[in-house]
């Protein structure tokens, strides 16, 4: 598993089967945080990896640039084919993106194990 350390966030991925998850630890919130996460989903996009879970369990804050972070990086994965589903989800950010009617645009699962498994069901539409 690969770790990449700023300030006050840190991001693990690690892949399993033909999705990479990954796990911000810290904050998501604007900043250098925000950024970082940006710049790792960028290098993984353009590293061919459009299958993507992140693993939210790790994240003890987040903002509006957090949730944008999201919002992008599951737009620039499905315009590779691909998608962003997060998994273990607090429940003070999922109801934060119920209010925002966003749970359609970010499908949310209750582990790590059931996001992949639904992606190995996912057939992306042409």
């Amino acid at each position: 598993m690969a770790t990449v350390p700023v300030s006050s966030m840190k991001i693990e991925v690690r892949h399993e089967r033909d999705v990479t998850v990954v796990v911000p630890v810290g904050s998501l919130v604007i900043g250098t945080p925000e950024q970082t996460m940006n710049d790792g989903i960028t290098r993984l996009l353009g590293e061919g990896h459009s299958r993507l879970v992140v693993d939210l369990a790790e994240v003890k804050k987040i903002d509006s640039s957090g949730i944008e972070t999201l919002l992008v990086a599951c737009q620039r994965a499905r315009e590779k084919g691909g998608d962003v589903r997060l998994a273990r989800v607090a429940p003070r950010f999922q109801t934060l993106l119920e209010i925002a009617q966003l749970t359609d645009v970010l499908k949310i699962y209750p582990d790590v194990e059931t996001a992949v498994k639904e992606f190995m069901l996912y057939t992306p539409q042409p």
